[in-house]
């Protein structure tokens, strides 16, 4: 049985039980290494002494002459290799493979911890432009790390991943940098990802769930911070079979890169399994000015459902040509990339009433979370560093600031403090509670055991009216904790 086909189990398991309700439900530490027990005999046993199970201790009878040990035989095994680290669950780091000239300790100063990252402060995806600014106000309000502050380096790539190689390979250069932390992009993070894990750099935190991400074993050096989208398509694939029942059709609009494929693929993996008809399906170009004659052409298959798999300015021009087709009133599942009211959803109002989307972490722009302590204090620590909290995505940036920080403090309490392979070992070997995530779930993971940082999130759908616009929860939080493995398993 796949590893998919187990995920969807026991995803459809979880709907059954909150539908029932009137709802949708939503260390490594090594092994003890016992010492070897040297044989003991007695001198001249009048019979032979039984032999004890193995690892259970010598039963001796009072009175018993002790045994006279023999010399313990000269160990065997070579000794551990100082250049493996391991990072969980049979993975490792050799760092016998890094470059000569690679320095542990770089992009770690006396008074600073240095990171680098790559986005679209330009074009269609802009919007997540501001994210490495809002980790870097995130530690501004955090303060010091270590004895140090945490410094953000970023430079615009307009979402082109021949730009992000250019940006990456500069900074490597110049900026004395612990890693690369936020990068944005399926195809921009691939796009670097070889040259990180050659030169032994920490690629952390990619702001993509390309489930590529989750793979230890063959890319140590690098690490997602999204939901992968097989999980996410699982989901929906669920809700709509939920929904609409058996024969419901999709039409599908998609980013034509490695995102907008690895959505497409998995959803309609988990379709054919659900008895889902995907009658439609158009991919648009990550460059272009408009998704308007996509939409149009989708709207012609007549399907119950669209599914949105693109990011950016294009989920709410999407949305938007979809309300101005009066033949055509789909249900709209749109990519949690798209959550923002206030970047995607306000600029179109009332018109992207009705949209769902599994959501992962909370949104400061939600008036329904307006009490929940994460998110006041993103709103006025904001305020106080003079950034409006709704503006561009600051206060996204806090969201994964937070992650960044708990692996900095895990790393800190390692021998020889924060370093690239410190940096990696808490990164795969995270677990904490999320005060960003949704039901403040965890973000945890083992290694190759566990590949994946978020593996729970919730159905919501977006209301429009007189009193502003936020999410209503459709299910509860569905998490998969400890179940979507790793990549290719």
């Amino acid at each position: 049985m796949s590893k998919s086909w187990r995920i969807l189990l026991t995803l459809v398991a979880v709907f059954a039980l909150v539908v029932s309700a009137c709802g949708n439900d939503d260390d490594d530490s090594p092994a003890a290494d016992p010492s070897p027990t040297a044989e003991a005999t007695a001198a001249e046993p009048e019979e032979p002494a039984a032999t004890p199970p193995a690892g259970e201790p010598v039963q001796i009878e009072e009175g018993t002459p002790a045994p006279v040990p023999e010399e313990a035989p000269m160990a065997t095994e070579a000794p551990s290799d100082p250049n493996i680290v391991e990072v969980g669950g049979g993975a490792v780091i050799d760092i016998g493979e890094c470059p000569e000239e690679w320095d542990n300790n770089a992009g770690v100063t006396d008074t600073e911890i240095r990171f680098g990252s790559s986005l679209p402060r330009s074009g269609a995806l802009a919007g997540f432009g501001t994210i490495a600014d809002g980790i870097g106000l995130y530690f501004d309000a955090a303060g010091l790390i270590d004895g140090r502050n945490v410094v953000m380096v970023a430079r615009d790539d307009g979402y082109v991943p021949a730009r992000t190689v250019t940006n990456v390979e500069e900074m490597i250069d110049a900026d004395n940098l612990l890693g690369f932390a936020g990068i944005l992009g399926s195809p921009n993070n691939l796009a670097v990802r070889d040259v990180l894990n050659e030169n032994c750099i920490p690629q952390l935190l990619n702001l993509t769930g390309l489930p590529q991400w989750g793979d230890p074993e063959n890319y140590p050096w690098t690490t997602g911070a999204l939901m992968s989208y097989e999980t996410e398509s699982l989901i929906w694939c669920s809700h709509v079979a939920e929904e609409m029942g058996d024969g419901a059709t999709v039409a599908i609009l998609s980013l034509d890169n490695d995102a907008g494929e690895a959505w497409r693929v998995a959803f309609n993996e988990c379709a054919d399994d659900l008895g889902i008809d995907v009658v439609e399906e158009v991919q648009h170009d990550p460059q272009a000015d408009s998704v308007g004659a996509e939409v149009t052409t989708l709207a012609a298959s007549g399907a119950d459902v669209l599914l949105v798999a693109s990011s950016g300015a294009f989920c709410p021009q999407a949305v938007a040509t979809v309300a101005s087709i009066e033949a055509w009133t789909p249900m709209v599942l749109v990519a949690n990339g798209c959550q923002s009211i206030a970047l995607f959803w306000v600029p179109i109002g009332p018109l992207a009433n009705g949209i769902r989307m599994v959501n992962t972490q909370k949104d400061v722009s939600d008036s329904t979370l307006a009490d929940d302590e994460w998110v006041q204090f993103v709103r006025s620590t904001l305020e106080d560093q003079g950034v409006d909290p709704e503006a561009a995505s600051h206060a996204l940036g806090y969201v994964f600031g937070e992650i960044l920080h708990s692996v900095l403090m895990d790393a800190a309490g390692m021998e020889g403090g924060i370093n690239r392979t410190n940096l990696m070992r808490a990164m795969w070997q995270m677990d904490f509670e999320s005060r960003g995530a949704l039901g403040n779930a965890l973000r945890r993971m083992d290694g190759a055991n566990d590949s994946y940082m978020v593996e729970a999130g919730r159905i919501e759908e977006l209301v429009v009216d007189a009193d502003g616009a936020r999410y209503v929860p459709i299910s509860d939080v569905i998490s998969f904790e400890g179940e979507t493995g790793t990549f290719g398993q």
